[in-house]
C-alpha cells in the first residue's frame, strides 16, 4: 500500500489537492481505483495517510546532547540530506498554495505539522530540562522561527539549503530564547 501512498504524494505534488483524483492515484500506483477506495474511502483519508507516511519516513535526527546541536541536526536531516524528499515537499507546497483556503487541506496541514514538529518539540523540552533555556519556554516560539524561515527559503524562494545559514538562524533564535524571549506569556510571572 506504500506504492499507493507514494503515488498520492506524487499526484498531490503535481496536480494539487483540488485537482487530485482517485483515478490519477490508481493509475500512478498501477492498481485499480477500487483498491484505493477500499482502503481510503475519501480523498481526505488518502491524503492524510500519504502525508503522515511522508512525515514518518523523515530521516531521524539523533540526540546530540545540546539543544543547539539537536536543532542543527534536525535542520540538516530535514532540509540538507534528503534531496528527493525535499523536492517532493517543494512540489507539495507549490502545488497546494492556491488551495490553502480549503478547510480539509488546512486541517490536514495542521495534523502533519504537529506530527513533523514532535521531534523538534522534544529537543526543546530536553533543552529546558538541561537548563539550556528558561523554564516555561514555549517550544513553538523556538522551532517556528527556525524551521518556518528555512522552509520559506528552500520551498518558496528556491534557495539551496546550507548548513551555515541553518546554524546562524539557530544561534539567533537561541540567543533570544536564552534571554527569556520565548517564555510563555504568564509563565514568567509564575516564577
Amino acid at each position: 500500500m506504500n506504492d499507493v501512498l507514494d503515488a498520492a504524494l506524487d499526484v498531490l505534488a503535481r496536480a494539487g489537492y483540488a485537482a487530485m483524483t482517485f483515478d490519477a492515484v490508481a493509475a500512478r500506483a498501477g492498481v485499480s481505483k477500487t483498491t484505493v477506495y477500499r482502503r481510503w474511502p475519501t480523498k481526505p483519508d488518502l491524503v492524510r495517510a500519504a502525508l503522515l507516511r511522508l512525515v514518518d519516513v523523515f530521516p531521524k535526527a539523533r540526540d546530540t546532547g545540546t539543544l543547539r546541536g539537536d536543532l542543527i541536526e534536525l535542520a540538516r536531516v530535514r532540509l540538507l540530506d534528503d534531496s528527493r524528499e525535499r523536492e517532493r515537499a517543494i512540489g507539495l507546497m507549490r502545488a497546494n498554495l492556491g488551495d490553502l483556503d480549503d478547510q480539509e487541506l488546512r486541517a490536514l496541514g495542521r495534523l502533519v505539522t504537529e506530527r513533523a514538529h514532535q521531534p523538534i518539540v522534544a529537543a526543546v523540552e530536553r533543552g529546558v530540562a538541561r537548563g539550556e533555556l528558561p523554564p516555561g519556554t514555549d517550544p513553538a516560539l523556538v522551532l517556528e522561527p527556525i524551521f518556518a524561515t528555512l522552509q520559506f527559503r528552500v520551498f518558496v524562494m528556491n534557495e539551496e539549503p546550507d548548513l551555515r545559514s541553518a546554524e546562524q538562524l539557530v544561534d539567533l533564535v537561541l540567543a533570544g530564547a536564552r534571554a527569556g524571549a520565548a517564555v510563555r506569556a504568564g509563565a514568567a510571572d509564575a516564577r
